[in-house]
């Protein structure tokens, strides 16, 4: 149990280190990829000549499915709350894809309605069902909440190894505040980038505080 609590060989925190700041630099272009991604969608325009690679095509698929439920949490306090969702299942050419929407457009679609689609790069963006229209992201724009993702828990493996380097550094309080700070951070840092409601920078900045107190709440061990 005594290891647990000393300090990593100095050369292995060097390698743990030196491999964390590689994957900070290789995944800091990859967040820039999919920035790249998601703004060349938001510029361009709908196909005029047949689909092509950085246009948005129309297609006309077909609704196959429907379906309902509830997306359910517990707090730590035990009150459960949900949260109704409403999709529809479409088929367009050989692809298939749930999406979804709003409940007016759930109660009144029907299979074998049609739907006016909007694709980019095979992801539905834009979907129009008995009148309802319904838009969605593109696939990039998660892709950087992702990488973003990745990148902050890479710099939290950076900065444990150069700071602390105790294996038991990795189950204290500030350490669960760092990984709490992981959804926030990218979500603040995608709302930055590529646009956020003001209620999101509320809720992810409340978040944002929550993990913040954990980090200083108890120092790390050194």
């Amino acid at each position: 149990m005594r290891a647990w609590h000393m300090r990593m060989w100095r050369w292995l925190r060097a390698l743990i280190l030196a491999a964390a700041v590689v994957g900070l630099i290789g995944c800091s272009r990859w967040v820039a990829e999919a920035y790249d991604g998601a703004m060349t969608f938001r510029h361009a325009s709908v196909c005029r000549n047949g689909p092509a690679a950085d246009c948005v095509a129309r297609a006309t698929g077909t609704v196959t499915g429907k379906e309902a439920g509830q997306n359910c949490t517990t707090d730590s306090d035990g009150v459960r709350s949900c949260t109704p969702y409403y999709r529809l299942h479409l088929r367009y050419g050989e692809r298939t894809a749930w999406r979804g929407v709003g409940k007016d457009t759930y109660d009144e679609a029907r299979r074998g309605d049609p739907a006016e689609l909007r694709i980019w790069h095979g992801a539905v963006v834009r979907m129009t069902v008995r009148g309802h229209t319904a838009t969605y992201e593109a696939p990039a724009d998660d892709s950087v909440r992702r990488r973003l993702s990745v990148l902050w828990l890479l710099l939290g493996v950076a900065v444990w190894v150069a700071v602390s380097g105790r294996p038991a550094g990795l189950v204290t309080l500030p350490t669960f505040g760092w990984l709490w700070l992981t959804v926030p951070f990218s979500e603040l840092i995608h709302g930055a980038l590529l646009g956020a409601s003001p209620s999101k920078w509320v809720m992810e900045g409340l978040m944002a505080l929550v993990g913040v107190v954990c980090l200083f709440l108890r120092p790390n061990a050194r």
